[in-house]
């Protein structure tokens, strides 16, 4: 898959704050810019930051809001490689999309310098599986 032309993204990475603080500088770092160029200007801290010490939890957030960055394409994959292996000691999850609702869901757990593509983790619940009872019986009447 391949994201084209804007790309819009909302990225949130959850740990202490020492861990983040070395994430959001390495977003604003200039590592990223083979992929898009990004700078503190994304960058939203949680309400506590300010005030946590540096082993309590908090939170950023990574997001271009209504605002897309004109791209040629973008792998989703080959950017949240290096993305997921800098913050590797912080949970990470988010989305990126682009103009024609492309879009890549993903998580990567703290610990893990890898990801997964949300899209596909079959949460199979109650209601997924009746959901997709009644999306297959409205097949049948077509």
């Amino acid at each position: 898959m391949k994201l084209h032309d804007e790309l819009y993204f909302e990225i949130t990475a959850e740990g202490t704050k020492s861990e983040i603080e070395k994430f959001a500088s390495f977003i604003t770092s200039g590592e990223l810019d083979d992929f898009f160029e990004l700078s503190d200007d994304y960058l939203i801290f949680s309400d506590n930051y300010d005030y946590a010490s540096g082993f309590e939890a908090v939170s950023v957030t990574v997001s271009n809001d209504d605002y897309g960055i004109e791209i040629n394409s973008l792998n989703p994959e080959d950017f949240l490689d290096v993305l997921c292996s800098a913050g590797k000691n912080v949970t990470i999850h988010g989305h990126l999309f682009d103009v024609d609702d492309e879009e890549y869901n993903f998580v990567s757990d703290v610990g893990s310098a890898s990801f997964i593509n949300t899209e596909d983790i079959d949460f199979a619940d109650e209601l997924d599986q009746e959901a997709r009872r009644e999306e297959m019986s409205d097949d049948d009447y077509e």
